[in-house]
């Protein structure tokens, strides 16, 4: 049972605190786990009579303060879950990816409201997200639209004055006296009038491009959402969904309705991979896969859905998923009991004659949800489906020149394609072992995609693209011939002391200029870019390891490494039976750890 919920930015600021038992002392337990926090790394940090729970997400510390008189009926497992919802939740309502200190402060409102609505009295009451977003309609403020307005006023100044320095300056001094300056001081009801009436056609232009912009990215929900003159509406609609939470299918509200019934589930699997190159070493070879749906379908449907791991008994499969509460535990078990009494008639049956004891059942919410998770483990014979072939430096000390190599070959169906892929090969080491002459031209050639050089962050992107699947090549084949492999070379021009000294000499007798060089200076780039960052990269964060890891970023539709398969996908609503349209999609990418150590 949770005391008080606190959400502290990454430097342990506060950014929103709330007493749920109305507790006095709320900001000082903030400074407490603030100074306990910094000398341990436990999720659970005891100190005098209070219990601190957190989690951090992102750059935002989720805490829960639980009092030591409640430890016989606090679920700390049930708390840190919480607290990971709590995330989920709000991540949800703001429509991002990440979180920041500002996406909080901005929606504190949304924040506390959350926290009122998911406990009672410090106990878990509903996170489900689409049922919260019907209980909770507050605006949500983001950055697009904070600076809407802005956009709107600087348009006649950013249109007239586009590149143009002298033109703006100009359009400024004189705007002083026509235009009242906006933000420093307050305008006097003619002048307002006057701002608005000149600038209203392009204020309802700008306002209607945003609308329609959030409405495609999902983030603007419309007007009756909004609406705080309909009382009435807002209270039968909140009213007949606090029914739902007492209902067996609490994460489903009934009367939602849609023109067109449709029902998308992508199975997504990420692959996680780190080998010794050198020695041939697997380090990590993981699946982590994800079955993610969004349901747009009216009344009370039933899906009933046959995977093939089920049917064929994968005793890994079984005991690593995770499944989300709306599917029947019945119907899951069903499911394994027949495929142990079946084992051998599966083998070659047809997902067509799959009866009721072959597929699982659920009811689904509404909007996007998550209908279960797994993690699998690979063998570690078993290859890749992105390989690195080769990879060599080779200095060619007698035309002082340094050679970078790679080949890159794929282990899938050579039906299938990436749609993605990306080598980010590190260059850190060479520039220490080597005197690298960036004076010198970078030369490169690639079978496939093109090769960029960042030379602040010290590595070479290698944009390979769009490449087809195939089978594994023996060492002696030439490999380069074919379509599942590309290749990739780079050529560095080495320092030259002997050069160097003669072309000085001949500068100092010489009356000629030197020769007039066109293009970048790459070699005062590299010095300036390095003495500043002085061990960070471009964005300011020092590397996570001294691992000199070769690290692939890819993406390959209608593919899964581990085989899942969705045999079949039915959608009955008894009530409605309207005519449905589900959709499937296979898709497997890369892990953040999908690297080589070179």
């Amino acid at each position: 049972m949770s005391s008080s919920i606190y959400i502290f930015d990454e430097t342990l600021e506060p950014l929103v605190s709330k007493s749920v038992k109305g507790l006095p002392n709320v900001n000082e337990l903030g400074d407490l786990f603030r100074y306990h926090v910094r000398q341990s790394q436990n999720p659970i940090i005891d100190v005098y009579n209070w219990r601190f729970v957190y989690i951090k997400r992102d750059t935002l510390y989720f805490v829960a303060v639980v009092d030591a008189a409640d430890d016989a009926i606090a679920n700390y497992l049930a708390i840190l879950t919480y607290l990971e919802q709590l995330y989920q939740l709000f991540r949800d309502y703001v429509g991002v990816k990440v979180l920041d200190r500002n996406l909080v402060l901005d929606n504190t409102l949304l924040v506390m409201e959350l926290i009122d609505e998911t406990l009672d009295y410090g106990i878990v009451q509903l996170t489900e997200p689409s049922i919260m977003k019907d209980y909770i309609r507050v605006r949500v403020n983001l950055p697009e639209q904070r600076i809407m307005l802005e956009e709107i006023w600087n348009t006649d100044s950013d249109s007239d004055s586009d590149g143009n320095s002298k033109r703006k300056h100009k359009h400024k001094s004189k705007g002083d006296k026509d235009k009242p300056a906006l933000g420093k001081v307050p305008l006097s009801k003619e002048e307002l009038d006057k701002v608005l009436k000149t600038s209203k056609d392009k204020v309802y232009k700008k306002i209607k491009d945003n609308i329609n912009e959030l409405e495609k990215i999902g983030k603007f929900r419309g007007k009756d959402e909004y609406d705080d003159d309909a009382n009435e509406n807002e209270t039968f609609i909140n009213s007949y969904i606090a029914k739902t939470t007492i209902m067996p299918v609490s994460w489903r509200a009934k009367g939602i309705h849609y023109a067109k019934n449709e029902f998308f589930l992508d199975v997504i699997e990420k692959l996680q991979y780190l080998v010794d190159l050198e020695s041939g070493m697997v380090r990590r070879s993981l699946i982590h896969g994800q079955i993610v749906c969004r349901s747009y379908l009216s009344g009370m449907p039933k899906l009933k859905m046959s995977l093939n791991k089920l049917l064929q008994n994968d005793k890994q499969f079984i005991s690593q998923v995770q499944f989300h509460q709306c599917v029947s535990l019945d119907s899951i078990e069903k499911v394994i009991k027949y495929a142990e009494e079946h084992s051998d008639e599966l083998k070659t049956l047809k997902h067509t004659e799959h009866n009721a004891e072959s597929e699982i059942e659920f009811i689904p919410p509404d909007g996007d949800f998550t209908l279960c998770s797994y993690e699998l483990k690979r063998h570690i014979r078993d290859p890749p489906m992105v390989k690195l072939c080769s990879f060599e430096i080779t200095p060619k000390w007698k035309k002082y020149k340094l050679k970078i190599s790679a080949a890159v070959e794929t282990h899938f169906k050579p039906t299938n394609s990436t749609s993605k892929l990306d080598v980010k090969i590190p260059i850190s080491k060479v520039f220490k072992d080597y005197q690298i002459d960036l004076k010198k031209p970078i030369k490169f050639k690639t079978s496939n995609g093109r090769v960029v050089y960042n030379i602040s962050d010290d590595f070479l992107l290698w944009e390979i693209g769009v490449i087809k699947g195939g089978k594994m090549h023996g060492s002696k084949e030439d490999i380069s011939k074919f379509d599942n492999v590309a290749t990739m070379a780079a050529e560095f021009g080495l320092f030259n002391e002997e050069e160097y000294e003669r072309e000085r000499k001949e500068r100092e007798t010489s009356m000629n200029p030197p020769p007039l060089r066109t293009g970048p200076k790459l070699e005062d780039i590299y010095k300036e870019t390095h003495e500043e960052n002085d061990g960070y990269n471009s964005v300011g964060q020092k590397p996570k390891n001294n691992l000199n890891l070769l690290s692939m970023d890819f993406e390959i539709p209608y593919c899964t490494c581990s085989g899942l398969k969705v045999e079949y996908l039915k959608i009955d609503e008894d009530q409605l039976q309207y005519q449905s349209f589900p959709w499937v999609r296979y898709k497997t990418i890369n892990d953040d750890e999908y690297a080589y150590i070179i």
